[in-house]
């Protein structure tokens, strides 16, 4: 195949062409690219095309070639294929289809074929917005209706969110779906989030009506019927043994929020969050009050049993039964919680999971001691002596058991129980209450150019009639009141505004994560929670609710969290078959005992069998399994917070040692986040047109700082990021006193003009009266006494141009500085006389280029992904060594995440295994607008000087900032998930070892068994192998990234290195070839080298 895509097309009867849909692109220059290159792979291509555009692409293959046969007009006597055998031809075509459409799969973008018959509709792309305006991202987040339409929601008539309370583990959830979708017709779809103990269910609205019903009947009794529907899921949940609590119905073509606002819904989450760590702290305290007593009791000498029980034969020996008193509330009182949901477990699912075997473990070492009590109390202490062994009750081994397991789900609870508080912190951008405005019918208008609606001149803004209502009883189509400072309630469009120039500012960080305001027109759209900052807006309600963009991220970031698979899940599936597998083991060895033991009599043959069996129950109790995670986390993200990392649990640790792509943000992340100035381009010079200007200049100002000096005059009361970064510079450059007030200049009648820059008149005597503007091109350049920018004249208008398009390739902003005698302020026979630009940059991260250097030696793929200008993110890209291609500019925070599912279903090629494989994807970032992305991305990490949502909503939090400790992040969750695996082979391998001995396997060759009471301190030692093999984590030292991206690792828990290639086959089912990881062959490097 030639590079260009283009091959000799052979026999054209033999051209087949196939037409596809291609869903996920977000531009042409990489995601159009990527998809023609992809098809261009297929064998026997002739051409292919992909346009994004129109969301199509087209190859067409010749089937000679394709086939790998030739036609019957080439002569050949080895297959002879007749083009006119439609069989043949199509098998090779259907072929074709389902090798084009994987192509495209495989690189990350849904593609369907375009039968025959189809009208291949060639429409313009609605994401195509090339707006430089930070504000564009708001054009490709759609309302909730359009949402709905666009993801099938148009065949779902209500969407059901219901809170849960009991679920445990991964068999819960999937319980509590199995009950909802046993359902039928009813449920569309169920889906339940464990971290957030929601479930989420689709009623579909083909039961209610169908097409040929009146429309007049269709809304009948529908609402009644939908309750039915949600009274006959709520039921569901509590037959499977969980108790649930309705949120909200809400149709979603509607985007009603069921009446809920956005911060009544956190605060209910954040509730069950407190509810449920507070009742495992309270079970953990009454488990410690009674546990820890009996271990005194059992373990220390200094008890001894008094004379009158000494005395007395029946009752020798207090302490057993002391401890049965103190056993017995833990064992029912603490263990009821695992009693009920096993029984439930095992009732609706029959399902035996970690619950059922913490279960039988305790109540099996617990009936043992009660046996072994109730044996020596009745004086029958001689049958409970054995082959020299004193079998006694071990009461404190099931108090032990369920204090273990308890601190372990209270360390769960504790890891997991900050999701609400992000999502509350999200939505309590959102104000409470709003001013709600009655305009007159009569004072509304519309642009005559436009077609907005807007108000007429002889609206006064004092007459209207205002009232303060709350934000959850705004409606679509109201007129709202935002004054200057204060937070814009909703979604809509300005229909009025009171200020000087064109355009007001809206502060949009909040969603876009840009530092710089967005001027905004009449008829622009405006977003609730984003902060109004000069003018008096009025506002037209175009979403409310969960329709806005607000709710739409909130949504968003729920929805992602739903489709993480914690860690945690394996050790339920391996105890789901475990469970089944010691009950057999148990049986077969009481069952054995009781046949095979024929030299004792019938009343010991009993009692050995009944131990051995119990033994077997005992010792395989999965109390190990289930801290293997929890303690491996616990000091893993304890290591990681030393190190200024913030692990946010098990299910990261997973998905991050397996990165092979990492998307950056740029603004806050790459880059500072904070305007500086850059560039300075002065164009005074000694020539008779400058000598003007700088004839009586202050002291501190000459012609290599005018141009500073006289924008940092004009911009002297501005609040703008811009006018801040300029008037910083100035004073470190000039002085504090920039202005040079002190030597007679004086500065008045300053003016910002919205959108366009600042104006002042500065004066000095002996140098003049100047009105300086500093701001757009076509601002600073205005002809005098004109509204329009139309009459310049052609030496002035193109002054700096060329050195602004310099600064914009160099990432910074060009602002234009221009003066005009004050005295030919009104002749407009005179110019404006530009004097010079300023470049305003946005700064690199000290450590960007040698991070980014860093990865890539990993073998990682990294991408930049930002809502800003293209110029500068190209910019930004080369200085930091990113790809170009690699490179999305201006793209929304829904866009941000549709780019990372797409690299996550695209297929990279994996040399371990020598095969494509789906990649897991990281994304970081430090804004709101990144929060969906980071949600949706397999692991988020968040910058931790970014906003308080990005750091809730992400996985790993970089609590310094700094980020070289995104290699570090991605280093240490490797080495944690690597020991939680190494914990399951200490947690699983005690156990297996231990079953044979105490079922008696070995008995005839060691004449010795296993009593439970050694059993449970088997058991019992395979849980402090467990804890003290996480606390080796504790000697991890992170490695060292040097700033040419080379990686010097200083060595952490000695046998991890070692350890982690069997670790990784013993847990793969693939054969896999030895291959050493970036950071481990350049280890070996730079030990050589420092050696």
């Amino acid at each position: 195949m030639e590079k260009d895509g283009q091959i000799s097309s052979g026999d054209d009867s033999l051209n087949q062409t196939v037409h596809l849909r291609v869903h996920g692109m977000m531009c042409q220059r990489n995601c159009g690219t990527t998809v023609r290159q992809a098809l261009e792979e297929i064998p026997g291509c002739v051409v292919a095309t992909s346009s994004f555009e129109n969301s199509h692409a087209s190859i067409t293959v010749n089937l000679e070639i394709y086939g790998g046969v030739k036609s019957s007009s080439k002569g050949d006597d080895s297959f002879n294929f007749d083009s006119s055998n439609k069989l043949q031809i199509d098998g090779l075509v259907k072929n074709l289809k389902e090798e084009a459409t994987e192509a495209i799969e495989d690189v990350g973008f849904e593609a369907n074929v375009i039968e025959d018959g189809e009208d291949i509709e060639l429409q313009s792309n609605k994401n195509n917005d090339s707006s430089k305006e930070i504000d564009a991202m708001a054009l490709q987040i759609k309302s909730a209706a359009e949402i709905a339409k666009e993801s099938d929601m148009g065949g779902i008539q209500a969407i059901v969110c219901v809170q849960i309370q009991g679920m445990s583990c991964a068999v819960c959830t999937g319980r509590v779906e199995k009950a909802l979708t046993s359902l039928g017709q009813y449920v569309k779809k169920a889906s339940v989030n464990l971290p957030t103990s929601r479930a989420t269910i689709e009623i579909p609205k083909d039961i209610f009506f169908s097409d040929t019903t009146e429309e007049s009947t269709k809304a009948k009794n529908i609402d009644e019927r939908v309750n039915a529907i949600v009274n006959m899921c709520t039921e569901a949940i509590e037959k499977a043994g969980y108790e649930c609590e309705l949120l909200e119905v809400y149709n979603p073509s509607e985007g009603s929020n069921g009446g809920m606002t956005l911060a009544e819904n956190a605060a209910k989450l954040e509730e069950m969050r407190r509810e449920e760590l507070e009742t495992w702290s309270r079970l953990l305290i009454t488990s410690l009050i009674f546990t820890i007593p009996l271990i005194i009791i059992h373990y220390s000498s200094i008890f001894r049993v008094s004379s009158f029980l000494e005395d007395n034969q029946r009752w020798k020996n207090w302490k057993p039964w002391i401890s049965f008193i103190l056993a017995t509330p833990v064992q029912f009182g603490v263990g009821k919680r695992f009693y009920v949901a096993a029984y439930h477990s095992f009732q609706s699912a029959r399902v035996m999971g970690m619950d059922f075997l913490i279960s039988l473990g305790t109540t099996s070492a617990y009936v043992y001691s009660l046996i072994v009590l109730g044996i020596s109390s009745m004086g029958f202490a001689s049958d409970v002596e054995h082959e020299g062994i004193h079998l006694k009750a071990t009461f404190e081994t099931s108090a032990m058991l369920l204090t273990f397991v308890t601190l372990g789900k209270y360390l769960e609870a504790y890891a997991k129980g900050k999701t609400a508080s992000s999502l509350q912190t999200l939505m309590e951008l959102q104000p409470i209450i709003a001013t709600s405005c009655i305009i007159p019918n009569d004072l509304k208008t519309r642009d005559e150019i436009t077609g907005k609606e807007t108000l007429s001149k002889d609206f006064n803004i004092n007459s209207i009639q205002k009232e303060e209502v709350e934000v959850k009883h705004v409606k679509v189509g109201e007129y709202l009141l935002v004054i200057p400072g204060s937070r814009i309630p909703t979604d809509g469009v300005i229909v009025y505004r009171d200020g000087k120039g064109e355009s007001s500012y809206v502060d949009e960080s909040a969603l876009s994560g840009e530092p710089f305001p967005v001027a905004k027109a009449l008829g622009d759209t405006v977003f609730g929670s984003t902060v109004n900052q000069f003018s008096t807006l009025i506002i037209k309600v175009t979403a409310c609710g969960s329709g806005t963009v607000i709710s739409r991220i909130v949504r968003l970031i729920e929805e992602a969290q739903v489709n993480k698979a914690p860690i945690q899940a394996m050790a339920d599936s391996i105890a789901a078959v475990f469970a089944p597998t010691v009950l057999c083991l148990a049986g077969l060895t009481l069952f054995c005992w009781l046949i095979f033991n024929r030299s004792v009599d019938a009343q010991e043959r009993f009692f050995v069998a009944l131990m051995s069996a119990i033994s077997v129950i005992v010792v395989a109790c999965p109390c190990a399994l289930g801290l293997a995670t929890p303690t491996a986390v616990m000091v893993g993200t304890g290591v990681g917070a030393t190190n200024g990392l913030l692990i946010k649990g098990g299910a990261v640790l997973e998905d991050a040692h397996k990165v092979d792509t990492v998307v950056f943000d740029k603004t806050g992340t790459i880059t500072t986040g904070r305007a500086t100035l850059g560039e300075r381009i002065e164009f005074m010079d000694n020539s008779s047109d400058d000598n003007f200007l700088l004839q009586n200049l202050p002291s501190k100002v000459d012609k290599h700082n005018l141009c500073l000096w006289l924008a940092a005059c004009a911009e002297m009361n501005s609040e703008h990021p811009l006018a801040q970064a300029i008037v910083n510079y100035a004073k470190t450059a000039i002085g504090f006193d920039f202005t040079c007030s002190k030597e007679g200049v004086k500065v008045s009648k300053c003016a910002v003009i919205p959108g366009n820059g600042v104006e002042a008149l500065v004066q000095k005597e002996g140098w003049g009266s100047y009105w300086v503007r500093v701001g757009k091109r076509d601002f600073a350049k205005a002809k005098l006494g004109s509204t329009n920018n139309e009459e310049l004249s052609t030496d002035v208008s193109r002054r700096g141009d060329r050195e602004v398009e310099f600064l914009r390739k160099q990432g910074q902003v060009g602002v234009y500085v221009s003066i005009v005698s004050d005295n030919h302020i009104n002749d407009t026979s005179k110019k404006r006389y530009v004097i010079g630009v300023l470049g305003i940059l946005d700064s690199l991260e000290t450590n960007a280029k040698s991070t980014i250097a860093a990865l890539k030696n990993l073998g990682i793929e990294v991408w930049m992904c930002t809502g800003d200008h293209e110029l500068t993110a190209k910019a930004v890209a080369e200085a930091v060594g990113i790809e170009l291609e690699n490179v999305c500019s201006d793209v929304s925070p829904e866009g941000k995440a549709d780019l990372i599912t797409r690299l996550q279903k695209r297929k990279r090629e994996n040399e371990t295994l020598n095969e494509r494989q789906q990649g897991k994807v990281a994304v970081v970032g430090d804004g709101i607008n990144d929060s969906v992305a980071l949600a949706r991305a397999d692991v988020g990490i968040a910058i931790g000087a970014g906003t308080e949502v990005a750091v809730e909503a992400a996985d790993i939090v970089l609590v310094r900032s700094n980020l070289h400790d995104v290699v570090v992040a991605l280093h240490l969750s490797r080495v944690v998930f690597n020991r939680i695996k190494l914990n399951f082979i200490w947690a699983m391998g005690y156990n297996l070892f231990a079953l044979p001995f105490a079922a008696g396997f070995f008995y005839p060759w060691t004449t010795w068994r296993v009593p439970p009471a050694f059993a449970g301190f088997m058991m019992a030692f395979s849980s402090v192998s467990v804890v003290s093999s996480s606390l080796m984590l504790r000697s991890y030292l992170k490695p060292i990234v040097n700033d040419d991206g080379s990686i010097h690792e200083q060595g952490c828990c000695p046998s991890i290195n070692s350890i982690s290639e069997s670790m990784s086959r013993l847990f793969s089912c693939k054969k896999r070839t030895p291959r050493k990881r970036g950071w481990e062959s350049v280890e070996s490097k730079q030990i050589d080298n420092f050696v």
